[in-house]
């Protein structure tokens, strides 16, 4: 089975696709994630620190956990780089080495669809939160076309999305009542087709508007807001 491998994860972010893909799901997630100065917020699930590096740098008082180390030790050295003060901890997430009502805010991008206990490390989520705080979840939408694509690309090369467990916005808000959250707000984005050229990608931005309009639960990144009462 294929398994994470820290350098070929970030150079996907420096393809086209990976670009502008990574643009846009951070626009979603931080327009939805309203990030304060001085606040206690954890990445769970973080890999090699994308969104962790970028929370340190709105004035977040950010930590990180992650099963892979080498993933660790890629996010460790990108914050270093950076001159970020970013705590780092290897953990399950279904263990967090963290006390109750701690954080201000979770985020979690990705890592629920590679988790087979979903609700279990939500649960583990909500106990690291404080009464108010704030969960923002990121994952790969079974309604998009995304997901057949890379279903059908399994078929014939193994990828780390034969890993993956494609979740759909019910599912998902299923999961986060289940787990007593109170959700605020579940949209995605990428309703255009993942073809790796910057030419079509600059051309398919006005789907990608239009595509909110028409089918706002269709796109390939599905991202919820919920709070802890």
């Amino acid at each position: 089975m294929k398994s994470w491998n820290p350098e070929a994860y970030d150079a996907w972010y420096e393809t086209p696709l990976g670009k502008t893909s990574d643009r846009l799901e951070k626009e979603l997630i931080f327009s939805m994630a309203a990030v304060k100065r001085g606040e206690r917020v954890l990445d769970a699930g973080c890999g090699t620190g994308i969104y962790s590096i970028e929370l340190a740098k709105r004035g977040a008082l950010t930590s990180g956990t992650d099963s892979s180390g080498e993933m660790l030790n890629r996010a460790r050295a990108k914050a270093r780089e950076e001159g970020l003060t970013i705590g780092f901890v290897s953990a399950d997430a279904l263990t967090l080495p963290f006390p109750g009502d701690y954080f201000d805010m979770v985020l979690s991008i990705g890592a629920l669809c590679f988790i087979k206990e979903r609700e279990k490390a939500l649960l583990e989520m909500r106990r690291v939160l404080k009464p108010g705080g704030r969960l923002i979840v990121g994952v790969l939408n079974k309604w998009s076309p995304w997901a057949a694509l890379r279903r059908i690309k399994g078929f014939f090369k193994d990828t780390i999305y034969n890993r993956a467990d494609f979740i759909s916005p019910p599912e998902l808000e299923l999961s986060l009542k289940r787990t007593g959250f109170e959700v605020k707000g579940i949209k995605t984005c990428l309703f255009f087709f993942p073809v790796n050229c910057r030419m079509y990608l600059k051309f398919a931005m006005p789907s990608e508007k239009f595509g909110g309009i028409a089918a706002p639960r269709m796109g390939a990144f599905l991202a919820a807001l919920a709070t802890k009462p």
